[in-house]
C-alpha cells in the first residue's frame, strides 16, 4: 500500500525528470571532480568505462591495437578480459608459466604494454593475468590495475579459482581488494569468483561503487542479480558477447555483440537506491530544490528510487542528508529493529 501510494504520489513529477546533462569532455569533467575532492564532495562522478570483450591470449600487437580503438571514447577506466595476455603458449608446463609470471611489484612485458597504454590515453587500465607469488613458488591469476599515469594502483588476486585451476599450480587469493581511484572506490572479480556471495558481500560492506569483472565465461544473469543485490554498478569484460555494464538496479547501459566487442558506457558513481516507503514526499522536495541537479529514477516494480547527484560540488549522500532521505539498505535494516521489538516473547 505504501510503496503504491509513493508511485501515485511521484506520478506528476516523474514526467518532468531532467535527463542527465550533456557528456561533457573529459578534461572538463576531471577538473570538476577534482575541485569537488578538493573540497571534500564527491558531488557529479560521471566516470567512462570500456570493456574490451576479445577472447584472451592476444598478442601485444592485437591488444595495443584494441586499447587504441577502446580509448576513442575518452573512458576514464578500460577493462580487458580474464587472461588477456600471458608470458607463454597455454600448453607451457607449469614450471614455465610460474617463472615467466609477471613479478608484480617490478613491470614484466605485459605490465610494460598496459603501463604505456595507460599514460598515453590518461585513462586507468585493468586486466588479468598471472603475477608471480613471491620467490617464484606459484602464481596468482591477478586483476592489474595502472593509473592514469601508468604507475601500479594494486592487484587483486583471484579469490575462487577454479578445482582445475588450482590443480594447474594458481594459487587463490584473499578476498575483496579496495582500489581507490580518483573517481572513487573499486572491486575486481575474476571469473569464477561470481559464484561466491560471501565475495561480493565484502565489496559491499568495504563500499564498492563500481566492480570489474574480468572473466572467461559471460555470467548471464548473474551480472545484473549482482549489482541490483549489493546496489553496485559492475562492468564485465568477457570473450565475446554478453560483455555488461550495468547500474545499481541491474539495468543494462552497455552489452557487447559478435558485431560490437568494444561497449562503453558513462556511469555517475554519486547515486544512491532508496526505497519508496516513507520516501515519496522527501523525494519530492529534493527534486523541487535542486532541480536538474539531482537526477530521480523511478524502478516501479522494485519500489525504489535511483537518486544521482548533478551537483558540481553536493554530493547525493549530503542532499539525502538535507532532506532525511532513507537509503534501501538503512530502511531494511530499521524493518529488522522494528521486527525484533513486535516477536512475540518465548514461552
Amino acid at each position: 500500500m505504501a510503496a503504491a501510494k509513493a508511485t501515485g504520489t511521484w506520478l506528476g513529477i516523474a514526467a518532468a525528470t531532467v535527463l542527465l546533462l550533456a557528456t561533457e569532455a573529459r578534461a572538463a569533467d576531471s577538473a570538476a571532480v577534482e575541485q569537488a575532492k578538493k573540497q571534500g564532495k564527491l558531488g557529479h562522478r560521471l566516470v567512462g568505462v570500456s570493456c574490451i570483450c576479445y577472447p584472451a591470449h592476444s598478442s601485444k600487437a592485437e591488444m595495443a591495437k584494441l586499447i587504441d580503438t577502446a580509448a576513442l571514447d575518452h573512458p576514464d577506466l578500460i577493462l580487458l578480459t580474464e587472461g588477456c595476455m600471458q608470458n607463454t603458449v597455454p600448453s607451457a608446463s607449469r614450471a614455465e608459466k610460474n617463472a615467466r609470471a609477471e613479478p608484480l611489484p617490478q613491470f614484466g612485458p605485459i605490465t610494460q604494454l598496459l603501463s604505456g597504454k595507460a599514460k598515453e590515453h590518461g585513462a586507468y587500465i585493468m586486466g588479468s593475468y598471472y603475477r608471480q607469488a613471491a620467490g617464484g613458488q606459484g602464481r596468482y591469476n591477478s586483476a592489474v590495475l595502472l593509473d592514469r599515469q601508468g604507475k601500479l594502483v594494486g592487484y587483486y588476486d583471484k579469490t575462487f579459482p577454479t578445482i582445475g585451476e588450482m590443480e594447474e599450480g594458481i594459487l587463490p587469493g584473499r578476498g575483496a581488494v579496495m582500489f581507490d581511484t580518483d573517481f572513487g572506490r573499486i572491486g575486481a572479480m575474476i571469473c569464477f569468483d561470481l559464484n561466491f556471495p560471501e565475495l561480493l558481500a565484502e565489496y559491499k560492506q568495504q563500499g564498492a561503487e563500481l566492480i570489474c569483472f574480468l572473466s572467461a565465461f559471460r555470467g548471464g544473469r548473474m551480472v545484473p542479480a549482482a549489482a541490483l543485490g549489493n546496489q553496485c554498478f559492475i562492468a564485465s569484460a568477457v570473450p565475446g558477447e554478453n560483455g555488461l555494464i550495468v547500474d545499481p538496479l541491474g539495468r543494462t547501459l552497455a552489452e557487447s555483440s559478435q558485431y560490437g566487442k568494444i561497449i562503453f558506457a558513462r556511469i555517475n558513481l554519486d547515486s544512491r537506491v532508496v526505497h519508496i516507503d516513507y520516501n515519496a514526499d522527501r523525494v519530492r522536495r529534493l527534486k523541487e530544490k535542486y532541480g536538474p541537479q539531482v537526477k530521480v529514477d523511478v524502478a516501479s516494480p522494485e519500489a525504489v528510487y535511483f537518486l544521482s547527484s548533478l551537483h558540481p560540488e553536493k554530493s547525493i549522500q549530503e542532499m539525502i542528508g538535507e532532506f532525511e532521505i532513507e537509503t534501501r539498505d538503512a530502511y531494511l535494516d530499521r524493518a529488522r529493529s522494528v521486527r525484533r521489538t513486535f516477536l512475540p516473547k518465548a514461552n
